[in-house]
């Protein structure tokens, strides 16, 4: 008897072994939950000439956050079918809808995958252009841009520190 509760208690308490799976405590209930949005896609690019293209696996009916923070310059960023050509969305200068950045700035929104596929995402620098917003011409040779995609319906145990 003994034995079994021995068994049944390291069996739910987390064990600082290597190789042993974490384990976060539940927290408080109607707190934060112990599990965090798994982050797909994390890049700072930096665009001097070409249109840097980065193929995403998205998943049907998934919701995904999507984070731009133009840091120098001005981009424009379009999520495509690669095998279409087909434009979902454009964030960026000259872009229409909610999803605008004139020059450097910071845009965030969700997004559900209409299908489960390869999505790209392509960057074209602005700056190669001439465009100008509220009276200032952009004039930096190359734009940058940090991105984060996480996929709202995947999880991953959020890392609770004992000390």
């Amino acid at each position: 008897m003994v034995l079994i509760l021995i068994v049944l208690l390291v069996r739910i308490l987390p064990v600082p072994f290597p190789g042993s799976h974490p384990f976060a405590f539940p927290r408080k209930p109607g707190g934060p939950s112990p599990y965090t949005p798994a982050l797909i896609f994390n890049d700072t690019v930096s665009v001097a000439s070409g249109t840097p293209t980065f193929n995403l696996s998205l998943t049907q009916s998934h919701s995904y956050m999507w984070r731009f923070n133009v840091t120098i310059g001005s981009v424009k960023i379009n999520l495509t079918d690669p095998k279409t050509g087909s434009v979902f969305w454009t964030v960026g200068p000259r872009s229409t809808g909610q999803w605008r950045l004139n020059g450097t700035g910071f845009v965030s929104f969700n997004w559900t995958a209409p299908a489960s596929t390869y999505y790209s995402l392509v960057l074209e620098n602005q700056n190669l252009s001439s465009w100008s917003s509220n009276g200032f011409l952009y004039t930096s040779p190359y734009s940058s841009c940090d991105i984060h995609v996480w996929d709202l319906n995947l999880f991953i145990p959020t890392r609770v520190i004992f000390a």
